[in-house]
């Protein structure tokens, strides 16, 4: 099949591996001066220049999008949840009718006055007659580039679209579980995030493992209430889309390393710096996560840790200080 990854950043990137053993045939679109020498890179089958590992073979690449989706029979969207409206219509002008859209775009977004995941939206956008696939975690780029077996979550209100895209991308080491809670698994998708800075928060405090468990499990349980709230279900947040993915991401990542350096005293600002000013998902995921807490009734006392990293965040709370381990006692 021909499939056409919108978007060259890591994850969509990564995705070509089991594509590409599966025997599809990959495109790559990006905008130039984002993913410029990413695209040169597959297109020469070189190491990505983030993943530092190559693709199986060369692939092609493009920066027009009319080009990259004109003759596609599968298209992934694998771009910022910023860059994730404009993007799907300028696709969705172009793509051909009913093909399906595997969407690994992370995020909230504001609709109609409703805070709901990237994916609701893109779903609008190009419209009932394209199958839309959310694809949840727990991946990490590096570790699917280089094969590393696991299970990720592929959700979709009619699950049998799921199952076909997720046979289609199934190998050895990949293996797509699937849902029809494409609501819950968008949520879990962007909320881990937010608790990932919190996680490393407390181990830039070198807080004891007693500790770093009790945040993993009170920040699971506040994910887990909130997609519920929301209308997600709770069992997949207790699943690998959320419990998995929220472990995964704590581990490592941009989120956990820049709540690692406010846990060492460092303001955002200079923990951004210190991070090349990459980005950083729960960041720009934390207000609409707040809006969506609010608009379900859920304020402080059910979200204790959301709200107190926008305490942080905020500089209501001096980075690096005891409050959270505090809080977390209590």
């Amino acid at each position: 099949m021909k499939i056409t990854v919108l978007g060259a950043g890591q994850m969509g990137s990564a995705f070509g591996a089991p594509a590409l053993e599966r025997g599809h045939d990959l495109r790559y679109w990006g905008p130039d001066w984002i993913d410029g020498p990413a695209l040169e890179a597959l297109a020469a089958g070189a190491p990505h220049p983030d993943l530092k590992t190559a693709l199986p073979s060369p692939v092609e690449a493009t920066t027009e999008i009319s080009e990259a989706v004109r003759d596609a029979e599968i298209v992934a969207l694998a771009v910022t949840s910023e860059g994730a409206e404009w993007v799907s219509e300028e696709a969705a002008a172009a793509v051909p009718e009913g093909v399906p859209v595997l969407v690994f775009t992370k995020g909230l977004v504001e609709r109609g006055g409703e805070i709901v995941p990237a994916v609701v939206r893109v779903r609008e956008i190009f419209g009932r007659s394209h199958p839309v696939v959310v694809v949840g975690g727990p991946v990490k780029a590096i570790d699917l580039i280089q094969r590393t077996p696991t299970q990720t979550a592929y959700g979709s209100g009619e699950r049998e679209h799921a199952r076909e895209l997720a046979r289609a991308v199934e190998t050895d080491y990949y293996l797509p579980g699937t849902t029809d809670d494409l609501l819950g698994l968008g949520l879990c998708a962007a909320l881990k995030n937010c608790y990932a800075i919190v996680f490393g928060y407390l181990t830039g405090r070198e807080a004891p493992p007693n500790l770093l468990a009790l945040a993993y499990g009170t920040s699971l349980g506040e994910l887990s209430a909130l997609v519920a709230a929301a209308g997600g279900r709770t069992e997949t947040a207790a699943g690998p889309a959320g419990a998995g993915d929220l472990y995964v991401t704590c581990l490592s990542g941009r989120n956990g390393d820049f709540g690692r350096l406010l846990g060492e005293g460092n303001t955002p600002d200079a923990a951004r710096e210190k991070m090349n000013n990459a980005t950083v998902e729960g960041l720009g995921t934390l207000p609409p996560a707040l809006a969506l807490a609010r608009s379900v009734g859920m304020g402080r006392e059910e979200l204790p840790l959301l709200y107190h990293l926008d305490d942080v965040l905020g500089g209501r709370v001096e980075p690096g200080g005891s409050s959270l381990a505090t809080l977390l006692a209590e």
